[in-house]
């Protein structure tokens, strides 16, 4: 299925993370769309402090509807895995990543 998406996405991490964590806690996991590996969905998050932030691809979600976690792929699109702390935002920006999906692979975009 791909690349998926959903308005105004964002919460915090729910505790903290190191440059080599693959899964992300994060508060509110609902806000996201979903990610499946399985069903072959996914969409970028933007991990931010107030100075850094780092791209990653998330290809799984699980939890419940309030405490998820992420599995990512770290230091996407030129960014470099960083340690975050408990409070950080996770976001669903729109990135280079996101649009050069539809680029490079051909995939049609089909308005519903």
């Amino acid at each position: 299925m791909g690349l998926v998406f959903k308005n105004n996405a964002n919460t915090t991490l729910s505790s903290g993370v190191n440059d080599s964590t693959t899964t992300i806690p994060v508060t509110e996991g609902s806000v996201f769309p979903v990610a499946d590996a399985t069903a072959d969905t996914f969409f970028f998050a933007t991990l931010a402090d107030d100075t850094n932030n780092e791209i990653v691809k998330v290809t799984t979600s699980s939890g419940n509807a309030g405490n998820q976690n992420l599995t990512v792929v770290r230091a996407q699109e030129g960014t470099t895995a960083r340690s975050f702390s408990s409070g950080d935002k996770v976001e669903l920006r729109l990135t280079a990543g996101m649009v050069d999906t539809f680029n490079l692979s051909g995939n049609a975009i089909t308005l519903s």
